[in-house]
């Protein structure tokens, strides 16, 4: 059996559905190797302004993360933006964007040093998380090894029958702020200055001179001094430092210095943990994950897609196609009695935590109710091509899955980072 990274293992992956050895891979080498595309549904743009009516735009992006890219956006159309989803910074990365003012500046094109934006139409609703059924991707694995196309044929295999499971990849832990779930559960759990000291003070690998002169000073108390020794790119870091030096021991205020869609990705990639480690538990006691069983909180494919079903309750009669779905901790779970929820009861006990906690009182934002998430990874279209040392992988998955965790099954790396995985 091959032994999981220390770095999947800190997020919670702590498994493999793939039986094949390590092959030596390396995704990322540069932005142009990986290629993601969103799929959109809803209905189709106008070509003309309708009263009513939002601009919808294609952006094309590439080293830079999406909120950064939202923030930029939102300055050139005077209004706030809304999209599908969060898409990798080392990537090129296409998705659709819109206006959520009426009132918005509406320019033909957009062209930025790392993102282009093209207007396509005009659609008679912002965008939204609905709107991704999936993504589209072409990756390129380069430095390969001998075997490489037989274990991609094995694991494009594997997806196809259902038997991958959708693991958050270390994309949803943060790249710089790797360890968000940490932080994440010092926020379900009240302790706010801990949160702020994880966030600031926190030793890194990679982290420059500046960054350690920074983290000294604000490790002393010395807020002022630290935010001003903080290189620009850490503009959130530093928005939390130089709150607390105006308000000393305000760790909650601090904290609503983060952008709010940054928070409560916080406590969201502390859930993500938690249904990381439930889905290994499952795993390394066998359960199969392509099909439900009895008991079981179950959904199924519509339209022949990636759109789901409602889910289920483990009481009501399966269909043929039903497969299960796993619970995701939040101040709504509660225990079914599925043998998933025996899994999630067992890690929610070893981290301490209850479902109620994930209610966060005083700063509500980051309150999480909690849902469920399909255990398989939803896969089409898959094929690849080699040559020499060089694999070109093409495929589809529904919204909210990772390639990376696709690709981990193929390379299994000893760390995820070398190999271009985070």
């Amino acid at each position: 059996m091959t032994e999981v990274a220390d770095a999947d293992r800190a997020i919670g992956v702590e498994a493999y559905a793939s039986s094949g050895p390590p092959c030596a891979a390396r995704a990322k080498s540069s932005e142009e190797d990986f290629r993601v595309e969103e799929l959109v549904s809803g209905p189709g743009a106008i070509k003309e302004p309708r009263e009513g009516y939002y601009p919808l735009y294609r952006v094309e992006k590439r080293a830079i993360d999406t909120m950064h890219m939202e923030r930029e956006l939102s300055d050139i159309l005077k209004s706030r933006v809304s999209y599908g989803g969060l898409k990798d910074k080392r990537a090129v990365a296409v998705q659709y964007v819109t206006p959520t003012s009426l009132r918005s500046e509406r320019p033909e094109a957009i062209i930025r040093e790392k993102f282009t934006a093209t207007l396509l139409g005009f659609v008679p609703r912002p965008l939204s998380k609905g709107s991704v059924t999936g993504n589209r991707f072409e990756v390129v694995l380069r430095d390969c090894c001998e075997e490489v196309g037989g274990l991609v044929e094995d694991v494009f295999g594997l997806a196809e029958e259902m038997k991958v499971p959708s693991f958050y990849g270390l994309q949803r832990f943060g790249s710089r702020r790797a360890g968000t779930h940490t932080l994440g559960r010092a926020l379900v759990k009240g302790k706010f200055e801990e949160a702020v000291r994880l966030m600031l003070t926190e030793a890194r690998s990679g982290d420059d001179e500046d960054t350690r002169l920074a983290k000294e000073a604000m490790a002393n108390g010395r807020y002022g001094e630290g935010w001003k020794l903080l290189p620009a790119h850490q503009d959130v870091e530093k928005r939390v430092a130089r709150r607390l030096s105006q308000k000393p021991g305000d760790w909650v205020g601090a904290l609503r210095a983060v952008p709010i869609r940054l928070r409560r990705l916080y406590t969201q990639a502390y859930q993500s943990f938690i249904f990381n480690r439930t889905l290994s538990l499952a795993l390394k006691r066998g359960l199969d994950i392509s099909k439900s069983e009895d008991g079981d909180n179950w959904s199924e494919s519509r339209d022949g897609g990636f759109t789901l079903s409602p889910v289920h309750g483990v009481r009501e009669p399966r269909t043929d196609s039903a497969f299960p779905m796993v619970q995701i901790p939040g101040f709504a779970y509660r225990n079914y009695g599925s043998r998933f929820d025996s899994c999630v009861e067992e890690v929610m006990s070893q981290e301490e935590v209850s479902a109620r906690e994930f209610y966060v009182r005083e700063m509500q934002e980051a309150s999480a109710e909690g849902g469920f998430r399909v255990a398989h990874m939803a896969f089409r279209d898959g094929r690849f091509e080699v040559d020499g040392t060089t694999a070109t992988l093409r495929f589809t998955l529904a919204r909210g899955q990772y390639a990376t965790v696709l690709l981990r099954e193929i390379i299994k790396p000893t760390d995820p980072k070398a190999s271009g995985l985070a």
